[in-house]
């Protein structure tokens, strides 16, 4: 085939007119019979199919791309979650720590995503996403199922931030895999039910936790969730090993063409939507560079974005990481109360769903974030209000609220600030500093509930309402500039004059 040129991008539109292939083959010329290859040149990938054919191929998409990556970070939030279940239980008597013994453990965890955030998505981009994802959720599973053995707060230090280090680059890199799967006008709801992987651990891991608590054998409670919690991540990158395709071009698991769900009918559509939907995303994926990664720190319209996801992780994370104590406290027992920290997370379920699929009838992705981190706040005034009374159900129900919002906002933000990156290795390194300042945040909430602020948390939960207002500022001022940038892009192209290469020509407002 011939190498792809440039000179027809900007034709491609949604509405081409099909033209049959030269060899009337029905699909490219020169295609292997097990992969895809970019080579083809864009104005020989033309739309040779029905939509009923492109329906199947997105649902089958859906299936082996979205929800694999879905259930990999259902694993994956396990594994970092389950502690808050486990300290509602007898670790800190068992492994002999205290209160804030244990936020320093949970401040090395994210500071080990933090430090290997940006290495790891060099690797990804160098190995492919496939490969690395599936090795990575086999080793948080396996680190995860060793924690049962903390015996000392050595141990509890050694076992969170080997687990932070193993943990980093999954979810950009996981964003990255979806971003070449989907068409644009896709990717919104997409992005939406994967982070429900992260809401979906509130609902269901406060139900597993009390489950597992009810068994009786030799080992403690928290060792029973440790094992059992650490063996579904383990199995889920053996799924990964024999059902995740490796990408548009070649959408074949590790594990060969046997187990592929598509057709070679199927692939060759795979690709050819996503080069038609997005032009840049042919060739052949390509290692970051220093310049790539420059480029994109020095970006000043990311920022906004990133201090949004700080302010407003920090004061979530401060939550979750304590749900069920915080209900304990509030005068429920410890199965209960493991119970009760479920609701939060089916509420944020049933808002994210929504939000995403109204995300991509809607163009302005600001709008949409600027409502939910709106909605936060005012659950965080109303819990805030409720937290030093003596109502215990009133601060459950305002608690409960309060968690469903709290990270709602989080995957349009992220589709928000992915669709604003000029080239594929730009957005790799967006969705790296998006990761790692969702882990700063979580870094700063495990301090923000301190031992001597116990045990109604004043002086935290004033600081939580503080956060999530500025981070509702700041989503107002991303909607702005990037409305501000258009205009000026706007008048430059009136004047006559080129726009800069590396950055987008519109931004998504």
């Amino acid at each position: 085939m011939a190498a792809i040129t440039p000179h027809t991008a900007s034709s491609l539109q949604y509405d081409i007119a099909y033209e049959k292939d030269v060899e009337g083959a029905g699909g490219f010329s020169d295609v292997s019979k097990d992969s895809v290859h970019s080579e083809a040149p864009l104005d020989k990938l033309e739309f040779d199919w029905t939509e009923a054919e492109e329906r199947k191929v997105v649902r089958k998409l859906d299936l082996v791309v979205l929800l694999l990556l879905f259930f990999g970070f259902v694993s994956f939030q396990l594994e970092r979650n389950n502690i808050a279940n486990a300290v509602s239980s007898t670790l800190f008597k068992d492994v002999g720590i205290t209160q804030n013994q244990y936020n320093t453990g949970q401040g090395l965890l994210y500071l080990g995503i933090i430090l290997f955030e940006i290495p790891s998505q060099m690797l990804i981009q160098k190995l492919g996403p496939q490969r690395w994802l599936t090795a990575q959720v086999f080793a948080f599973g396996l680190v995860a199922t060793l924690q049962m053995f903390m015996h000392n707060y050595g141990s509890f230090l050694v076992t969170r931030i080997v687990l932070g280090i193993v943990e980093c680059g999954y979810i950009p890199g996981a964003l990255y895999t979806l971003s070449t799967f989907y068409k644009r006008t896709e990717l919104g709801s997409r992005t939406s039910f994967f982070y429900l992987g992260n809401v979906i651990v509130i609902g269901i891991g406060g139900l597993m936790a009390a489950g597992i608590f009810r068994i009786k054998n030799h080992l403690r409670p928290w060792q029973n969730l440790f094992l059992i919690e650490g063996c579904v991540a383990i199995f889920c990158g053996a799924v990964f090993l024999v059902f995740l395709p490796d990408s548009p071009q070649n959408p074949l698991p590790l594990l060969g063409r046997s187990f592929s769900p598509f057709t070679q009918r199927e692939r060759e559509i795979i690709y050819a939507r996503v080069i038609l939907d997005d032009p840049r995303k042919a060739g052949p994926r390509t290692p970051l560079t220093s310049e790539d990664i420059m480029n994109t720190l020095t970006n000043w319209r990311n920022y906004p974005h990133i201090l949004h996801i700080v302010a407003c992780v920090t004061a979530s994370s401060a939550m979750t990481q304590y749900a069920p104590l915080l209900i304990k406290g509030f005068g429920f027992d410890t199965i209960r109360a493991n119970a009760l920290s479920s609701v939060g997370g089916w509420i944020a379920v049933l808002v994210m769903a929504s939000s995403g699929l109204l995300s991509d009838k809607v163009r302005s992705k600001g709008l949409l974030v600027m409502a939910l981190t709106t909605c936060s706040l005012v659950m965080w005034i109303a819990f805030q209000s409720m937290s030093h009374t003596s109502n215990k159900w009133g601060k459950y129900a305002t608690m409960a609220l309060t968690t469903g919002f709290a990270l709602t906002w989080h995957p349009l933000n992220a589709t928000w600030l992915s669709l604003n990156q000029r080239t594929p290795q730009h957005r790799a390194v967006a969705m790296a500093m998006f990761a790692m300042a969702s882990n700063v945040g979580a870094l700063c909430g495990s301090q923000l509930l301190r031992a001597n602020d116990a045990p109604t948390y004043p002086i935290g939960f004033r600081v939580g309402v503080g956060l999530v207002a500025f981070g509702t500022g700041v989503a107002v001022l991303q909607h702005a500039q990037y409305r501000w940038s258009n205009r000026q892009n706007s008048a430059q192209v009136a004047r006559g004059n080129e726009l800069r290469t590396d950055r987008p020509e519109v931004y998504v407002e």
